[in-house]
């Protein structure tokens, strides 16, 4: 049986890579999230008083929102997050949703630090504060008699 030549998924005209976080929609390109772009990401969160100073959950918990807010629309990933020091980002993200911030969870595929193709990373975007909330509880008539 002949040996088929390897290609690439971008030379079987499937995904191209960018150095942008994108494809979140289509899909159709994977982002490279090298050890260098990781690097550049969390100095760039030093220089601009956004990086982390410490390992307390209420810590990591109102910096990510100020480094989430710095970012916009680049957000996090997960690895990008893990290498600024955040300890189980998801766990933090959920910790910023209950206290009433709205943050997107966008997937992305990208080649990581390690070199190899990982589908599907979460990548966060803070959107903003929630405005007027009511207690579920009040929503549902389960409030305390």
């Amino acid at each position: 049986m002949p040996n088929p030549k390897k290609q690439n998924a971008s030379q079987k005209g499937g995904a191209k890579f960018t150095k942008l976080a994108g494809g979140v929609n289509g899909q159709s390109e994977i982002f490279e999230c090298s050890a260098n772009h990781i690097s550049k990401v969390v100095r760039e969160l030093q220089a601009n008083g956004v990086g982390l100073q410490g390992t307390s959950g209420a810590t990591q918990i109102a910096t990510l929102r100020r480094a989430l807010k710095f970012r916009g629309a680049r957000g996090l990933n997960t690895y990008e997050g893990t290498a600024a020091g955040y300890a189980r980002l998801a766990t933090r993200i959920q910790d910023l949703e209950a206290d009433g911030w709205i943050i997107a969870s966008y997937r992305e595929n990208l080649i990581g630090p390690d070199g190899l193709y990982h589908a599907g990373i979460a990548r966060y975007v803070l959107i903003g504060k929630r405005q007027n909330m009511q207690p579920a509880q009040s929503e549902l008539g389960l409030e305390a008699a």
